[in-house]
C-alpha cells in the first residue's frame, strides 16, 4: 500500500505539473501579447508626435528656438504643448511594456523551474513503479498497461516541451539580422523584447563615405534648387563639398518647411551624425547684368537713383534694383556697361553739378571728385 501511494503521489505530481506548465507557457504568450501591443502603441506615439527614442527630445527641440522673437516664442509654445501631451501618453504605456517585460522573464524562469521539477518527478514516479512492479506479481495487465501509457503520455509531454524550448532557443541564437551598408553603429534603438518597425529603427549605423546633409528651406528657396546642385558644408573649421540629392515635395510637420538632402563628399571621417553644420549654396543668380558698389545707390522713397558722370556733370538716374549683398547690387535696368556711376558721395552731390573725373584732362574748377565703376 505504501508504494502504491507513492506511485499515486508521483503520478499526481507529474500531472499538476504539467499543468502547471501549461498555465505558464500560455501565461507568457499573453504577456508576449500584451507587450506588442504596447510596443505598437508606442510605436504609433512617436509617429504621432514626432520622436524618435525619448519623449524629452520633443522639449531638446523646442529649446532650440529663440524665445526672445514672436515667431520663437510661438514656436516655442507649440513644441512644448505637443511635448507635455506626448509625455502624459507616453508614460502609462512605457511602464506597462517596463511590467510586461518584467512579468516575461519571471515567467520564463518559471518554466525553467517546472520543467527541471518535472523531470525529478518523473524519476520518482518511474522508481515507484517499478518497485511496485518487482515486489507485487498481482498486478493487473490491464492495470500495468494504464500506468505504461500514462508513462509514454508524459514523456511524449516531456519531450515536447522540450523539444518546443530547443527550437525557440534555437530559432533565438540562429537569428541574424544583416545591415544593408557597412558602418559604424552610432544609435541603438531596442532592448530585449522590443520590436522594430519602419519608425523606430533598430540601429542607426552611419557610412562615413556616404555623409549626407539634412536642412530645412521655405519654399520659394527649394523652388530654386535642383539636384545636383552643388553645396559648401562647413563644420568647426573643415570644410566640405557636396551635392544636392533630394528635394522634398511636401512641407516638413514639424518645421513646416521644405526637406532637403545633400552628399556630402571628401574625407567626412571627422564628422559625426546627428551633429549641426553650416550648408551653403547659390539660390538666386542673376546672369548679364549691371553690378555696382550698394552705397552708390540712393533711394527717394521707393524709387531708386545714381548719379552718373555726363559731360562733367553729375546726373541723377533712376534705376531699378535686383540682388545685393552688404557690397554689390545689381541694376537690371537704367545703367549700361559704357556708363560712368558716381560711387564718391558728398554733402553738395546733387543732379547738374559740376564734378571732375580722375585721370581727365577737363578742368572743372571747385567740382567734386568722382570714381566710376560699372561690371558685368
Amino acid at each position: 500500500m505504501q508504494l502504491d501511494n507513492q506511485v499515486s503521489q508521483a503520478e499526481d505530481g507529474v500531472n499538476k505539473l504539467q499543468d502547471n506548465l501549461l498555465d505558464a507557457m500560455d501565461n507568457l504568450q499573453k504577456a508576449k501579447d500584451k507587450l506588442s501591443e504596447k510596443q505598437r502603441e508606442l510605436a504609433d506615439l512617436k509617429v504621432e508626435y514626432d520622436f524618435r527614442e525619448d519623449v524629452d527630445e520633443i522639449k531638446d527641440y523646442a529649446d532650440t528656438f529663440d524665445k526672445n522673437t514672436p515667431q520663437g516664442a510661438a514656436d516655442y509654445a507649440a513644441a512644448m504643448q505637443r511635448y507635455q501631451s506626448a509625455a502624459a501618453e507616453v508614460a502609462p504605456v512605457e511602464g506597462a511594456i517596463t511590467q510586461y517585460k518584467s512579468t516575461i522573464d519571471q515567467l520564463e524562469e518559471s518554466i525553467e523551474t517546472i520543467q527541471e521539477n518535472i523531470d525529478s518527478t518523473y524519476d520518482s514516479y518511474s522508481q515507484a513503479v517499478t518497485s511496485t512492479n518487482i515486489q507485487s506479481n498481482e498486478i493487473r495487465e490491464e492495470q500495468k498497461k494504464t500506468v505504461e501509457n500514462q508513462i509514454s503520455a508524459t514523456q511524449v509531454g516531456i519531450e515536447q516541451a522540450k523539444l518546443g524550448i530547443e527550437q525557440a532557443q534555437e530559432s533565438l541564437d540562429s537569428y541574424t539580422i544583416t545591415a544593408s551598408i557597412s558602418g559604424v553603429i552610432e544609435t541603438v534603438n531596442l532592448k530585449e523584447h522590443d520590436f522594430a518597425t519602419s519608425s523606430n529603427p533598430a540601429f542607426v549605423i552611419s557610412n562615413k563615405d556616404t555623409m549626407v546633409a539634412t536642412y530645412y528651406v521655405s519654399e520659394d528657396v527649394r523652388n530654386t534648387f535642383s539636384v545636383g546642385q552643388k553645396i559648401t558644408l562647413k563644420k568647426d573649421d573643415a570644410i566640405y563639398d557636396g551635392e544636392v540629392i533630394e528635394i522634398g515635395s511636401a512641407i516638413d510637420a514639424t518645421t513646416g518647411l521644405f526637406k532637403v538632402k545633400a552628399a556630402v563628399k571628401g574625407d567626412t571621417s571627422n564628422l559625426l551624425s546627428g551633429t549641426k553644420a553650416t550648408v551653403t549654396t547659390d539660390t538666386y543668380h542673376e546672369k548679364n547684368v549691371v553690378i555696382i558698389p550698394y552705397d552708390s545707390v540712393y533711394y527717394d522713397g521707393t524709387k531708386a537713383y545714381v548719379y552718373t558722370a555726363v559731360d562733367g556733370k553729375a546726373k541723377r538716374t533712376e534705376v531699378t534694383t535686383g540682388l545685393f549683398d552688404n557690397d554689390r547690387i545689381v541694376i537690371t535696368d537704367g545703367l549700361t556697361r559704357d556708363d560712368t556711376i558716381i560711387t564718391t558721395w558728398s554733402a553738395q552731390l546733387r543732379d547738374g553739378v559740376e564734378i571732375s573725373v580722375p585721370g581727365s584732362s577737363a578742368d572743372t574748377g571747385n567740382s567734386e571728385d568722382t570714381e566710376s565703376t560699372v561690371q558685368e
